[in-house]
């Protein structure tokens, strides 16, 4: 039995369109997101708790640091594991409900 891949992340936009989004198609594709998510409130609690303490430079510093390492490992986890050849709507008709 051949072992098929499993995507987590599906193009937003047709084969050919100039756009490249992906969007979750997946339970772990929401989960990548969500910790995307989660990555960039604890970064702005840091900012917040921070710039309030009288250190708003270091406070930035800290939410672009959370920003960079949350959105660079979001990149590389939906590239890993994307679709490039069917769309979200593709998957959304394989999926009776959805």
């Amino acid at each position: 039995m051949p072992v098929t891949a499993e995507y987590w992340f599906a193009r937003r936009y047709p084969v050919g369109n100039p756009r490249n989004g992906m969007a979750p198609v997946h339970w772990k594709g929401w989960a990548v997101a969500g910790a995307f998510v989660l990555t960039l409130l604890i970064g702005a609690l840091a900012f917040a708790t921070m710039a309030v303490g009288g250190y708003l430079i270091q406070g930035a510093l800290a939410f672009a640091i959370a920003a960079l390492l949350g959105g660079g490992w979001f990149v590389v986890v939906a590239n890993a594991k994307c679709d490039k050849t069917r769309t979200v709507a593709d998957y959304r008709q394989e999926t009776p409900g959805a």
